[in-house]
């Protein structure tokens, strides 16, 4: 199981009203639009910000032998002036029809310049509290295209294409897309959350729609200045690099406000999916550039 990026965002990115029902991306993967140069970051204003998130089991296709996941998430995106650091940790456990039970961890800690040319990031999980994976490099963006230095897995290096981008900068370019008007895009997006690092990331956006509360939200959350927000549906699929099939990785169905929150998210697997309900926000203060 992949970490959950927000967008990338990022986004990860990465959440949850259960009434938002994972739907497929019915359009074949489109190759990823070169009309972004390197080093080119969009501009939506993001705000800093720190997010607890109620992870839950919300469908399960018949066959599969997951029974129950339940857990949290915890997203910090932090401005650290001439960047943006972002911190994920998720907690997830897993019950099987079998009886069996499993815990993984997921820990995400990147930083990202905001010229779109620089990408750190350190991701490692756990499973049953043995370490399955940990990557752990530096990105730099040329006009050229882009390399990736590993120092986890030790002397492993990679390419970048010309129109990659990084996930914080994908949060703010589906923002912009939102803002014009746009409903669909794909983009190269590199995280560095398993082997192959990118994927191509298709991006459907639904109508702007106006701040509402949820029955789920947590009433302390009502009127919270971060959650007062323009808001779009979007439905991403995530398709790896060298895939022949056509068909995504898995998919991602988030509401996204206008400053880069993420009011809720559903993650489909294919064969089960995971919400995740908002339980806290909180502003983070902006960094002293000048101390």
């Amino acid at each position: 199981m992949r970490s959950l990026s927000l967008f990338s965002a990022t986004l990860l990115i990465l959440l949850g009203a259960s009434s938002i029902q994972a739907a497929p991306v019915t359009e074949a993967a489109a190759p990823a639009s070169s009309e972004a140069k390197a080093g080119t970051p969009g501009k939506a204003k993001i705000a800093p910000h720190r997010a607890i998130y109620k992870m839950a089991l919300a469908s399960v296709k018949n066959g599969s032998n997951i029974t129950g996941v339940n857990g949290k998430m915890l997203f910090e995106w932090s401005d650290v002036c001439d960047g943006w650091a972002v911190q994920q940790h998720l907690q997830l456990h897993f019950s099987y029809a079998e009886g069996d039970e499993s815990n993984v961890t997921s820990t995400v800690v990147s930083w990202e310049s905001k010229d779109g040319k620089r990408y750190n990031f350190n991701v490692r999980r756990v499973s049953d509290g043995k370490e399955t994976d940990i990557f752990r490099g530096k990105a730099v963006m040329e006009k050229d295209g882009g390399l990736v230095t590993y120092s986890a897995p030790k002397d492993k290096t990679m390419k970048l294409t010309t129109d990659t981008i990084f996930p914080s900068a994908h949060t703010s370019v589906i923002i912009e897309k939102a803002e014009a008007g746009e409903k669909l895009f794909t983009r190269r997006v590199f995280d560095g959350s398993d082997e192959a690092g990118s994927n191509d990331i298709s991006a459907f956006i639904g109508p702007e729609q106006a701040h509402v509360e949820t029955t789920e939200m947590n009433p302390k959350l009502k009127n919270n200045p971060l959650l007062v927000q323009p808001l779009w549906p979007v439905r991403m699929a995530f398709y790896k690099l060298d895939t022949e099939t056509g068909e995504p990785d898995y998919e991602m169905n988030l509401n996204l406000l206008a400053n880069g929150v993420a009011r809720d998210m559903m993650l489909d697997y294919g064969d089960f999916a995971v919400s995740g309900v908002l339980t806290n926000i909180e502003p983070l203060p902006p960094s002293d550039c000048h101390g």
